[in-house]
């Protein structure tokens, strides 16, 4: 009989700092010592808004609209990977004035920015039924 394997929490992006001199925990790669002087240190600033971005907070709470301009749920959240790339969108989907909605996550590639009669919005190749028919979003503790 093989023995009972525990669950497994997927490791955490967040890593301790190595105290200055001390090598017995990890260091940050490419982090800023003090002193350091940094070749390029212009590009690590960004003075506007790109033509061709959004903010995050221009997509959390917009209304989500499927085929037919039905609207099928509500931008909650992004999920970032630690390269900094937004991976996923993450909706309320279902319910009734937010209770009862189910969270799901769809692709970042899914979501298409749209503006319709002025006003601007986010479009999925999706039905209603076809996203409450998606699995829930599990969030890691």
């Amino acid at each position: 009989m093989a023995p009972h394997a525990a669950a497994q929490e997927p490791p955490s992006p967040f890593r301790p700092l190595a105290p200055s001199g001390d090598s017995s925990l990890p260091s940050v790669p490419g982090a800023i010592r003090e002193g350091a002087i940094l070749p390029g240190a212009a590009r690590l600033y960004i003075g506007e808004q790109p033509g061709n971005t959004l903010l995050a907070t221009e997509y959390i709470g917009r209304p989500v609209y499927g085929p037919y301009k039905q609207k099928v749920g509500t931008v909650t959240n992004l999920v970032v990977d630690t390269t900094g790339r937004v991976i996923g969108i993450v909706m309320d989907v279902g319910g009734f004035l937010g209770i009862g909605a189910k969270e799901i996550t769809l692709a970042f590639e899914a979501l298409y920015p749209v503006l319709e009669d002025d006003k601007e919005a986010f479009l999925v190749e999706m039905t209603k039924e076809q996203l409450a028919a998606a699995p829930g979003f599990k969030r890691s503790s």
